[in-house]
């Protein structure tokens, strides 16, 4: 499994090892949680929102001619933009996005362009005169520039040390250098990790990727308490005894105990497929699963009207693409091929072809692989567009696949997958997908390795699966398509 599954490694440089004296406070080192952060922004972005308002409606009696607070009373209606604002920049509250300068500007900017093209859409097709252009213009502005600045605020406070939650890792085994690995590829900032402690007692003082081993689980609660450690990350097996009350001991010194699926799952939106007890299958995940499938007809509804809209656009694009193709490496235009479907039912999957005919010498399949000589000049742009991958909505319509859902993979894969992959056959609780979370984090995959890291992304959406969620990764799979990053 070793072989299959790879996690970065973590240099010296990754975490601060501070091994200096602590205040004993829980207070100190506690940081906030992920729904503090959101509320805490969420007030934050709101006020900063109204403040914009009035800004903008300032400057905009300037040019107008009209006293301020004659405008604040006429033009009060626009009041309604803050909460507006406030809730375009949801997506941003999430710790990773507010903690990153770089991540926040880029959602304030895409808000800011989305709601000045929908006014403007609006501006055009409404009674002249009866929306003030400039009074937008100047909201635009004043948001975008008192958002990042209250946000730059923001992230150089609650990167200080003080602010920082400080971390234990409670196993230095695998799983433990899982979570750190997990931890320093979320680029998490508002984290600080202390060191390890460990079952065998002997590899105090010794480091591991960076982090000290400060002890055996026999200096719990006392060094918990030292280093005003707000949290530790339970990344070894627990059973009852001296262990299981001294980090109950914990619990009751105010520090929380989180196993380390659960912080992985949250920080990678994944689920740690080599690190999750051999029940997880038939506990957690299956009560997820069962949940959500309540909504199936809505989600079968769903996937009907979809159906017919990608349907209709296959009827006005496939004479053109079909002329592309024949031109390009002659006949034949659609290729069949047999994948997996839910509950391990094959089905006939069409695409448009985009390999040279006899793609897969001897019939035996193979990945397609970056650069890959198979593929001809028009499927090599068919790809990066996901044209290709039009006539799958008719399977969408038959209800073989979902649009949203795992990737169907071919039966000669799953068998060989299913061998080298804990859990993989667990993606085939529900059909799969035209697009899918895993679709939209990871690249195209052509190794073992790929697919397992696949798996973690496909069992974190089939266990959070939602109405909701499935809309957000079809938007998000509108950026890829237009991206052209298809291989």
């Amino acid at each position: 499994m070793a072989a299959t599954i790879r996690h970065a490694r973590v240099g010296p440089a990754a975490f601060m090892t501070d091994r200096t004296p602590q205040r004993t406070d829980a207070a100190w080192g506690r940081g906030l949680q992920q729904s503090e952060h959101r509320a805490l922004l969420t007030v934050g972005d709101l006020s900063i929102a109204v403040a914009a308002v009035v800004l903008a409606i300032g400057f905009w009696t300037i040019t107008a001619g009209v006293g301020f607070a004659e405008a604040l009373t006429s033009r009060a209606w626009w009041f309604l933009a803050a909460p507006a604002w406030a809730f375009g920049l949801t997506p941003s509250r999430r710790p990773r996005v507010a903690l990153s300068p770089a991540a926040t500007f880029q959602s304030i900017a895409r808000l800011a362009a989305a709601l000045l093209v929908a006014y403007l859409a609006i501006y055009f097709y409404a009674p002249r005169q009866a929306l003030p252009r400039l009074l937008a213009l100047y909201f635009a502005w004043e948001a975008c520039l008192l958002t990042a600045a209250w946000r730059l605020i923001y992230v150089w406070v609650f990167t200080e040390t003080r602010f920082r939650r400080r971390l234990l890792i409670a196993g230095a085994d695998a799983a433990g250098r899982a979570i750190v690995a997990a931890l320093h590829d979320a680029h998490v900032r508002d984290a600080t990790i202390v060191g390890f402690v460990d079952a065998d007692a002997s590899r105090k003082g010794t480091w591991i990727d960076g982090l000290e081993v400060v002890g055996g689980f026999d200096v719990l609660p006392a060094e918990a308490k030292r280093a005003g450690v707000s949290q530790i990350i339970l990344a070894t097996e627990c059973e009852q005894g001296e262990v299981m009350s001294r980090l109950l001991a914990c619990q009751e010194a105010g520090i929380d105990v989180v196993p380390m699926a659960a912080v992985y799952e949250q920080t990678l939106k994944r689920v740690p497929v080599a690190h999750v007890e051999p029940n997880w299958l038939f506990s957690s995940y299956a009560e997820a699963v069962s949940a959500r499938d309540a909504s199936r007809l809505a989600k079968r509804l769903f996937d009907i009207v979809g159906g017919f809209a990608g349907t209709l656009l296959l009827t006005i694009l496939a004479p053109i693409i079909a002329l592309a193709i024949v031109a390009d490496s002659g006949r034949r235009v659609f290729y069949r091929q047999r994948r997996t479907g839910r509950g391990g039912r094959p089905f006939s999957l069409a695409k448009f072809r985009t390999m040279v005919r006899n793609a897969e010498a001897g019939g035996r399949p193979q990945w397609a692989g970056p650069l890959d000589p198979r593929i001809t000049r028009v499927g090599k742009w068919l790809r990066r567009t996901r044209l290709d991958e039009l006539p799958n909505f008719l399977s969408v319509l038959r209800g073989d696949m979902s649009l949203v859902g795992p990737r169907p993979e071919r039966p000669e894969f799953v068998a060989d997958l299913e061998r080298q992959i804990p859990l993989y056959r667990a993606r085939l609780f529900v059909r799969p997908g035209l697009t899918g979370w895993a679709q939209i984090n990871y690249p195209y995959g052509d190794s073992v390795a790929d697919a397992a890291t696949k798996l973690e992304f496909d069992l974190y959406y089939l266990k959070h699966r939602s109405f909701l969620f499935d809309a957000w990764i079809l938007l998000r799979t509108v950026g890829t398509v237009m991206s052209l990053r298809g291989r």
